[in-house]
């Protein structure tokens, strides 16, 4: 019981930090912002994380894992490389209407500016799985012979700066309302002929 009320505590931090860190900047949230806007002290907060950082750490890891976790199981699922690389820009798509924050963190925010031992975004596992499902739809003669960054960046920077425009509350409607459009004009740039 302990245990989960620790862990449930944790989160709640988590989740305030998420908000603050989107709504305000990292650099303009401090945590005694994160403490007053829970009702907690600042003790019981440095229970939990060390500091700030730590709590941006921990944010990103937990972010990234997800996804990751996320992407295995389309791997799993899906045989064919558009099957996957669909599916992920469905998930991203998805997961944007669902967690704004969490995207917008995960991939706008600078985080290499305040986290030095993370490196960017786009090296991430993630980012290192959708590589890989590209190089082996490369491999499989699926996608064309070009560069496996070109390609990644074909398939995905156009679905990327979609979530950008709704994060930004530029497109009016939900993301996955624009899958079909998307996908095909990201595919069609890298599959073979």
């Amino acid at each position: 019981m302990r245990d989960s009320k620790k862990q449930e505590r944790q989160e709640k931090i988590l989740l305030e930090a998420l908000r603050l860190f989107t709504e305000k900047g990292y650099f303009n949230t401090s945590v005694s912002d994160i403490q007053a806007a829970l009702n907690l002290s600042v003790g019981t907060l440095y229970n939990y994380f060390k500091n700030k950082e730590a709590i941006a750490i921990t944010l990103f890891s937990n972010i990234e894992n997800c996804l990751y976790e996320a992407l295995c199981e389309i791997e799993r699922k899906h045989l064919d490389t558009a099957g996957r690389c669909k599916a992920i820009v469905h998930h991203l798509f998805d997961t944007t209407e669902r967690a704004p924050a969490s995207m917008q963190y995960l991939f706008y925010t600078k985080h290499r500016e305040f986290m030095a031992v993370e490196k960017s975004v786009f090296a991430s596992l993630p980012f290192l799985k959708m590589k890989e499902m590209v190089i082996q739809g490369q491999q499989r003669g699926e996608i064309r012979d070009i560069d496996a960054d070109v390609a990644l960046v074909a398939l995905f920077a156009g679905p990327m700066r979609m979530i950008s425009l709704r994060i930004d509350n530029i497109l009016e409607r939900p993301l996955p309302t624009y899958l079909d459009e998307s996908w095909e004009c990201a595919w069609r740039s890298v599959k073979a002929v």
